[in-house]
C-alpha cells in the first residue's frame, strides 16, 4: 500500500486545477508546520513571504548545527520532493511564528501556504502539534481540565490575524495532532463573515475538546466543516469529546506508531479508509472517559499532574524519550511506577479498570516483569497483541514486525534479568 510520500512523487507534475485540492494535499502543508524555518524566513513579518521551493533549497543549504530541521527522517525526503515539484512550484509562504514558553507551559507554532497560481488560488493555515517536548507534552495533558491552554489562545489570535486582510475566499485550516486540535478552535474564534470563508478544517488524529466547548456558538457554526482523519488504532485522536465527522483510515504500523503520518496507507488520491476502531482504541477511549467524567476538576488535575510525572521521569533533556522497545518503556516503567505514591498508581491503574457496569473484557493490567514469574508477562502482552492481529488479519494489515518485537524483547528480557540476578 502506498504513502503519502509516494503520492507526491506520483502526483508533483499536476496542478491543483488538473486534480483539486485534496485531504493528502492538507496531510502534506500540516506536516510542513513541523519543519523548523527559523533561520530561513522572517518571523511574524504578516506580508512578508517567499517561495516554498526557495526556503526549502535554503533549508538543504543551511548548516547551523544548532538547529535541527527536521523531525523525522522521512521529512527530508517530503522536502525533497516539494522542491521538483510542478504542483507545489507557486506556494508561497509567510508569517512563521513559533514559541515555546516553560513557565506558560505553552509550544506553538504555525504557518501560513498560499497557492498564487491564478488557476487555483487558496490560503492553507497550518498549526504544529506536540513538538515532543516536555512543555509541549504538559500543555496537551492539561486540555483534560482547562477550559483553554496558550496554543489555543494564541492560534485564534493567529487565524483572526491572518485571516483579516486575506482577498483570497479559499481557506483551509489543518493540523496535525494538536495542531488539528488548534485549527478547530482557531475556527471557532472568528466572526461570522470569515468563517463563511473557511472551506474545510482538517485534523490529522488531533484530540478532541471538553464538552462544554462543542456547545458554544461560534464551535456549532464551524462543526459542519470539520473532518478528523484517525487510524484504527487511534489513542491520540480519540482523547476528550468530539460529534463532527470522522472517518476511520489504515496504517501499515499499529498502536501510537499510526499516530506518524508517514505511516498512513494511501489509495490513489485519499486516504485507505476502514470501518471501524481497533479493540484496544475503543477500550482505552472508553476507559478514559468513564474515569474522567466521575472525576471532579481537582482530582482530573491530580491526574494529569499523575501522568504528567511519569511522562516527565521518561524523559532525557526535554524530549520525550520512550525507548527502543516495547520492554525498554515497560522495564523503566516499572521502576518509575513503584516510586509514586499510592494515589498516583491508583489514578494510572484506572485507566486499565473494569467500570461495574461494562460487561465487555477489560484491557489486562500488564504487571511489572518479576524474576519468579517471567512467562507470565509476556503471555499477557501476547494476549493483548493476539487481538491486534486478529483484527488487522481481517483487513490484510500486516503487523509481523510488532510479533517480531514480542519475540525479541522475550529473549532481551531474559538477559536482562540475568544480569540483575548476577548484580545481587
Amino acid at each position: 500500500m502506498e504513502t503519502i510520500i509516494d503520492y507526491l512523487d506520483n502526483i508533483r507534475d499536476t496542478i491543483f486545477k488538473e486534480v483539486p485540492f485534496n485531504e493528502l494535499d492538507a496531510l502534506i502543508f500540516s506536516r510542513l508546520s513541523y519543519i523548523n524555518y527559523s533561520y530561513v524566513v522572517n518571523k511574524r513579518k504578516l506580508f512578508s513571504k517567499r517561495r516554498l521551493i526557495d526556503v526549502i533549497n535554503d533549508l538543504f543549504i543551511e548548516k547551523n548545527p544548532k538547529v535541527s530541521r527536521y523531525r523525522l527522517p522521512e521529512d527530508k525526503k517530503l522536502l525533497d520532493l516539494l522542491r521538483s515539484s510542478l504542483r507545489f512550484k507557486d506556494i508561497y509562504l509567510k508569517s512563521f511564528e513559533h514559541e515555546k514558553d516553560i513557565t506558560k507551559v505553552k509550544q506553538f507554532s504555525a504557518i501560513t501556504f498560499i497557492n498564487e497560481n491564478k488557476s487555483y488560488p487558496f490560503i492553507f493555515i497550518a498549526f504544529e502539534g506536540t513538538d515532543g517536548t516536555l512543555t509541549g507534552w504538559k500543555e496537551d495533558f492539561n486540555m483534560v481540565y482547562l477550559d483553554s491552554v496558550p496554543a489555543q489562545i494564541d492560534a485564534a489570535k493567529y487565524l483572526k490575524k491572518l485571516t483579516r486582510f486575506n482577498i483570497i475566499k479559499n481557506i483551509y485550516v489543518g493540523g496535525h495532532s494538536k495542531g488539528g486540535n488548534l485549527a478547530i478552535y482557531a475556527a471557532s474564534k472568528l466572526n461570522k463573515v470569515t468563517q463563511n470563508n473557511i472551506k474545510q478544517i482538517y485534523s490529522f488524529d488531533g484530540p478532541g475538546f471538553k464538552k462544554e466547548f462543542l456547545e458554544t456558538p461560534g464551535y456549532i457554526r464551524i462543526k459542519g466543516k470539520i473532518t478528523l482523519f484517525a487510524p484504527t488504532s487511534s489513542i491520540i485522536g480519540r482523547l476528550l469529546y468530539k460529534d463532527y465527522r470522522t472517518i476511520i483510515i489504515d496504517s501499515k504500523k499499529i498502536l501510537l506508531n499510526q499516530h506518524n503520518i508517514y505511516n498512513r496507507e494511501i489509495d490513489h488520491n485519499k486516504f485507505h479508509t476502514d470501518d471501524k476502531f481497533s479493540f484496544i482504541s475503543n477500550k482505552i477511549d472508553k476507559t478514559l472517559k468513564e474515569n474522567l467524567d466521575k472525576m471532579t476538576l481537582e482530582e482530573k488535575k491530580e491526574f494529569v499532574d499523575a501522568l504528567f510525572d511519569i511522562v516527565k521521569d521518561l524523559s532525557r533533556d526535554d524530549v520525550i524519550n520512550f525507548g527502543d522497545g516495547l520492554f525498554d518503556f515497560f522495564k523503566r516503567f516499572r521502576v518509575i511506577f513503584k516510586s509514586k505514591n499510592k494515589m498516583t498508581q491508583d489514578l494510572l491503574k484506572s485507566i486499565f479498570t473494569k467500570s461495574k457496569d461494562d460487561d465487555s473484557n477489560k484491557i489486562t493490567y500488564i504487571e511489572p516483569i518479576k524474576q519468579k514469574d517471567e512467562s507470565n508477562i509476556f503471555s499477557k502482552i501476547k494476549g493483548v497483541f493476539a487481538v491486534f492481529k486478529k483484527e488487522k488479519s481481517q483487513s490484510q494489515v500486516d503487523v509481523i514486525d510488532y510479533q517480531d518485537e514480542i519475540n525479541t524483547s522475550e529473549s532481551t528480557t531474559q538477559n536482562i534479568l540475568e544480569l540483575e540476578n548476577k548484580s545481587k
